[in-house]
This record gives structure tokens, sequence and C-alpha cells, in this order.
């Protein structure tokens, strides 16, 4: 990306704002941004695992999903949702293999990408990188952790609680606000929203019925939104119960 380019500063703010560019110099944004192109994903789009093997992504503006095909079955499962900030493909990065998702492009899809390979001179060359590096792999590998805890030894309802709280802002979570909502969940169907459980959409749809009529979540124009954060994170450490 040339530095002429019209929307550069807005871009670089956009990348210091990311967990793994965060604390970089500005000189060495710049630089890094010399390799970045801009591109854009149509809201629905699916796209080659493979990418990740040549392109590093950066999510300046949308969500996108990482899910699992059964190729036999075409069950899917929803690994997670990225946000603006997040990276695609870490995992990558660090083994040049293939990692076996699909990206989806949730929204229209705004990202800057790089060449894996230079992405990768840059662990070598900035050490603050590097740094930046094992914190944002560690909060990756603690969601991942997460997700194979809740599907093996917590319930459905569980499930579902644990996905709603995971996906609210986390100033949301610390203070009582007014309304508290799941915002990268917005405009999810129950089908998708199955898809992160590991269930099926209408086991799932009478789950959130039952949320509703305990007045823990209401849905506000296809958002999910938060009555009772106490009692929902009641139930989301229902393991307890559940093992006894």
């Amino acid at each position: 990306m040339n530095h002429t380019f019209p929307l550069y500063l807005h871009y670089r703010q956009r990348l210091a704002k990311s967990d793994l560019f965060k604390t970089l110099s500005i000189d060495t944004l710049d630089d890094m941004l010399k390799n970045f192109r801009f591109e854009t994903w149509k809201k629905g789009s699916q796209h080659d695992s493979k990418l990740a093997l040549q392109r590093f992504y950066v999510i300046v503006e949308g969500r996108m999903e990482l899910i699992r095909i059964n190729p036999e079955t075409g069950k899917a499962f929803t690994l997670m949702i990225l946000k603006e900030g997040d990276v695609y493909d870490v995992l990558s990065l660090l083994d040049s293999r293939e990692h076996d998702v699909i990206p989806v492009a949730l929204d229209d899809l705004k990202l800057l990408s790089a060449p894996m390979s230079r992405v990768r001179d840059w662990v070598h060359k900035h050490p603050e990188f590097n740094q930046n590096m094992m914190p944002y792999l560690s909060q990756c590998i603690r969601v991942r952790e997460e997700i194979a805890t809740d599907l093996a030894l917590h319930d459905t309802p569980t499930r579902l609680a644990r996905v709603i709280l995971r996906y609210i802002p986390v100033d949301s979570s610390q203070h009582q606000a007014d309304e508290i909502k799941a915002e990268l969940l917005h405009d999810l169907s129950n089908e998708q929203l199955a898809q992160l459980v590991g269930s099926v959409r209408q086991v799932v749809n009478s789950h959130l019925g039952k949320m509703k009529k305990e007045g823990l979540i209401h849905m506000d124009h296809h958002q999910i939104v938060v009555d009772d954060l106490q009692r929902l994170r009641v139930k989301a450490e229902a393991i307890h119960g559940q093992l006894q």
C-alpha cells in the first residue's frame, strides 16, 4: 500500500488497534503497510482455506466466521467469529500448513492482506511484533480450549449461555449497562447459532425461547440482548451441577 493511498492514515490507525500490531512504532507500521493491500469480501461469500497459505489477513471492518464442514454429511460447526482487529490465519503463519477451516464473510468485509512469507519475516525482524504474537496466540488457544470443554462437559443450554457471554463486549460484562448486546451475534439465524453451539436449529430455538421466558434475554431486531447478566453467568457455569 502506497502512503499516497487516500485512506492510508485511516488504515494505519486501524492496524495499530489490532492486538498483533499495537505498541509498534509509526515507522514500523509504515514499513509493514508497504506490503499490505486492501481487499473486500462480499457478505455471505465463502473462501478457500488455502488462501491462508499465501496471504495474511487483518480484519478492518466486519465479521468473519470460521467453519468446519464434514464433507460426507455436510454438517457444519463454527469454530469462532472474528471481529475488527483479528487476523486470519495465525496457525498457518506459524506452521506453514493449511488450516482446514472455511472463512465466511458474515458482513461486507474490509481487510488488509500481506504476503504470508513477509509476515513471517516480521516475526524475526521486529521483536515487538513477536512479543505481541505470544499473547494473541495464547488467546486463540484459550478460546479453542473453551470450545472443546463446552462440547465435552456442558449440555446444550449451558453451551448456548456460554456462547452468548463469549460474544458480548468485555466492557458490558464488567459494568452494568442499560442494554448488553451480543453484538457479534447480530443477524445470525438460529441455524448459525446452532453451528456455534454444536447443536441443531430446533434445539437452539427451543432453548432461546426458554431463556426469554426466564427473563435472561430478549430479541431486538435480530439482536440478542441480555436482560439478566448475573443469572446468565450462573447458567453458563452449570458444570458443577451436571457432574454431581
